[in-house]
């Protein structure tokens, strides 16, 4: 046999080496379990506390705080995304709780609201995403809006519960006293926080009366944070981390407001809220070096599929193409990793996964191939 490490090349191929698989998405990244609604209830007038269990032969889905799930419910073709909404050391084993805000004419949403949904059977796939608490020690500095809460609660809660040696400051933007919720959590929190630093939890109404008995601050979260804290000195962005999770129009602000003080890209985390109306990404082929990331965090089936034989439609997207089956037709080699946007649910967990920058939302509608569509 010959030695590898003396063995010549004879047609002199040039190799681009594969990349690493990312340590902080889990392996054997998406598991799909059938669960059940074990309890409901209301947290404000549109939101609710869910909290589904799984059997307990069903395979963990060792989910980090910050991480999230898709969950489909009877009667809807399409799964949902939802942040985990504690911190997966204080879940019950085989629970997962999710903080679910309804919105108008959402499948899911109408179905919750609909009745109390407890005992009823649902589908949950997970983990995915990377959003989560990193290893240093600089300052937290949480922002979130509306059901946003998930997210950064189960960060602030396992981040107490480790007992984690950081200051956290977590700002909360609601429109009203209406929409605030889990106030005495976050007081308990404060209480239980590491004795040697501190953890201060700051709601924001943006919508509140004039005339109301609320005297804490008002207007935009993100202005809030930056008057008060930011262009005061309360923080520093040489020695802070900021985690946003919310509304696209809120993080884009918060991250705009960071990025002009100086703060590195480095030291932002954020989780957008997408929804159907958000554009599906699109895979850049001739970025793509088939390590398979994506294909291990998509939640449903048919999202990213392999496909050959594109139809544009005047250059706005693709209106038709034709799906290859691995093994009865041509590999990958000749075809295209493509993203239908029917059966996209906009999670983005693929363009998290991806480690070569070769799916995003922002690429044209018509995808980059190997050879000409």
């Amino acid at each position: 046999m010959a030695n590898l490490e003396t063995f010549n090349d004879p047609f002199d191929f040039h190799i681009r080496k594969l990349p690493e698989p990312d340590p902080d998405i889990q392996r054997k990244r998406v598991h799909i379990n059938s669960g059940v609604i074990s309890s409901m209830r209301k947290l404000t007038y549109d939101t609710y506390e869910v909290v589904i269990t799984v059997s307990g032969d069903a395979p963990p889905l060792n989910g980090k705080a910050g991480q999230y799930a898709t969950i489909q419910v009877p009667g809807a073709r399409r799964p949902r995304s939802y942040s985990f909404a504690k911190a997966p050391e204080l879940e019950k084993p085989n629970e997962h709780t999710f903080f679910i805000r309804l919105v108008h004419g959402g499948k899911l949403s109408s179905w919750l609201a609909d009745g109390d949904r407890t005992g009823e059977h649902v589908i949950i796939s997970g983990p995915m995403g990377k959003f989560g608490l990193d290893s240093s020690d600089k300052t937290m500095v949480c922002i979130a809006g509306g059901s946003g809460m998930s997210a950064i609660n189960a960060i602030v809660e396992h981040a107490c519960a480790n007992q984690i040696e950081r200051d956290c400051y977590f700002f909360y933007g609601a429109r009203t006293q209406a929409d605030l919720y889990l106030i005495d959590e976050m007081r308990d929190i404060e209480r239980q926080w590491n004795k040697n630093y501190s953890f201060k939890f700051i709601p924001v109404l943006s919508e509140e009366e004039k005339d109301s008995d609320w005297d804490g601050p008002r207007g935009f979260v993100t202005q809030h944070f930056k008057k008060e804290y930011l262009d005061k000195g309360v923080v520093n962005t040489e020695n802070i981390k900021a985690f946003f999770c919310g509304p696209p129009p809120m993080i884009d602000d918060g991250v705009a407001v960071l990025q002009a003080a100086g703060l590195s890209d480095d030291d932002i985390q954020f989780d957008k809220f997408e929804d159907a109306r958000s554009p599906a990404p699109v895979v850049d082929n001739t970025k793509c070096v088939l390590c398979d990331e994506c294909l291990l965090v998509k939640p449903v089936p048919n999202c990213l599929v392999e496909a050959t034989n594109f139809k544009v439609n005047g250059g706005d997207g693709v209106s038709d193409f034709e799906r290859v089956q691995p093994a009865h037709t041509s590999g990958l080699y000749y075809n295209s990793l493509f993203i239908d946007e029917n059966e996209c649910i906009r999670c983005y967990a693929c363009v998290e996964a991806c480690p070569h920058d070769a799916i995003s939302p922002d690429y044209a509608r018509v995808p980059d191939t190997l050879r000409k569509i």
